[in-house]
Formats: C-alpha cells, structure tokens, sequence
C-alpha cells in the first residue's frame, strides 16, 4: 500500500511539476506576443487602412499597413488561444494538486496510525 501511495505522489507531483512548466511557457509566449503587438500598434495604430493610403516615410503604405493589421488580428486570436489553454491548464493544476493533498493527507494519516501503534507497542 505504501509503495502505490510514494508513486501516487511521485506521479502527481510530476504532473504539477509539467503543468507549471507548460504554464510558464504561456505566460512567457504570452509576454513576447504583447510586446509584438505594442511595437505594430506603435507602427500602425489604425484598424482599418484603405489599400492605396499613403504616409509620409513610407513606400506603399496602405499595403504595409494592411499586412500590419492582418498580423495584429493573428497575434490577437492566438492571444485568445493562450487565455482558453492557460484556463484549461489552470483547472488541470487545481485537479493534481487536489490530488496531491489528499495523497499526502491519507499519508499522514497511515504515519499517525503507525506512530499510534509503535507508542502502544512501547506502552
């Protein structure tokens, strides 16, 4: 029983352990995906560009801006992705280290058993 109980716990805690790791990378994914977005909405800060607009500095302008604006919408739909895995993620992380506690707890409680006894043996 011990033995099924140590590799129930190794297994959760391994599972945190890769939940954690894949909630870091969304967040870091996340963080570097903002920031592209900051640099093209400082580049283009309109939404909506007719095809032959022309600005000051730039050759082709509407057709640059346009392709700034398609990739802000991709940057923004995979933002969204991310919140839907990083809910997904939170709630499988809740689920393992509920999961944990009540292994642990269930462990402390067969030490208190063995301990309860060992003093009544003693006794």
């Amino acid at each position: 029983m011990s033995h099924s109980m140590d590799k129930s716990v190794r297994t959760a805690r391994f599972a945190i352990a890769d939940l954690q790791k894949r909630v870091a990378v969304l967040v870091a994914t996340r963080e570097d995906l903002e920031r592209q977005m900051r640099k093209l909405n400082t580049s283009v800060p309109e939404e909506e560009v007719a095809a032959d607009a022309h600005k000051e500095g730039y050759v082709a302008y509407g057709s640059y801006a346009n392709s700034v604006i398609a990739r802000k919408t991709n940057i923004q739909n995979t933002l969204d992705d991310i919140d839907v895995q990083n809910k997904d993620l939170s709630g499988e992380l809740r689920i393992a280290l509920d999961a944990l506690d009540s292994f642990e707890r269930v462990r402390a409680r067969q030490l208190a058993v063995k301990a309860e006894k060992l003093a009544a043996r003693r006794a």
